[in-house]
């Protein structure tokens, strides 16, 4: 698998992670049989998967917003091309980002390849 593949891989697994989340949430729901504030299990399951198709619907959204500015040289990139992540801390409160495709991790205000 090439880098690339890996970071679109890494992008959209959340989304799928989350709807198949919603949809266990959901089953077990359903098999409780315990009316849970006034709603019953069917309602609250379906509403609770719908909920999490929505979320997971609105994540791989913006990861294909991310991926067209990526492509289009929009967002930051690694050196080796690969798209940066968000903005994060690390233990010594120093900002940094971390490459999609490769893993690599840069300081911010380090020189990026991008921009």
């Amino acid at each position: 698998m090439n880098r690339i593949s890996k970071m679109v891989l890494r992008m959209y697994v959340p989304a799928v992670v989350i709807t198949l989340g919603g949809l266990a949430t959901a089953e077990a729901v359903t098999r409780t049989e315990r009316v849970l504030v006034g709603i019953p299990p069917q309602r609250l399951a379906s509403l609770s998967f719908l909920l999490a198709i929505l979320l997971g619907t609105g994540w791989a959204l913006h990861s294909s917003w991310r991926l067209y500015r990526w492509a289009r040289g929009r967002e930051l990139r690694c050196a080796c091309g690969g798209m940066m992540s968000r903005l994060r801390y690390n233990r010594q409160r120093q900002k940094y980002r971390k490459c999609l495709a490769c893993g690599g991790k840069s300081l911010e205000g380090a020189h990026c390849a991008g921009g």
